[in-house]
């Protein structure tokens, strides 16, 4: 009868690890990574990178906020702090460099 349980016991304890929500310091994480990305290859791009930065920078903090809402969670809020911040110093360093 114990060797059931024990047997049991494994079984369900993947199921948890499966089953993990994901922590707010990984969210974060996600959304910095994915702005590091889309950044790299819109400067890469040329002169029109930096507008369609510019669009998709506005677009990454929107939907961190309105997931900030949607799920009540503050490291939604976070990254679109860390993402506006992080984007737009970003796009004012380059700005310069564009007009020279």
């Amino acid at each position: 009868m114990e060797e059931n349980i024990n047997n049991q016991q494994p079984e369900q304890n993947q199921l948890a690890r499966e089953n993990k929500p994901i922590s707010g310091m990984t969210i974060v994480a996600i959304n910095l990574i994915i702005l590091a990305v889309y950044t790299i290859l819109f400067k890469l791009a040329g002169d029109g990178g930096f507008v369609l930065d510019a669009l998709i920078l506005v677009l990454h903090v929107t939907t961190c906020i309105i997931m900030s809402i949607v799920k009540k969670s503050g490291f939604w809020l976070l990254s679109a702090f860390l993402v506006l911040a992080i984007g737009f110093s970003t796009c004012v360093y380059v700005l310069p460099m564009r007009f020279n």
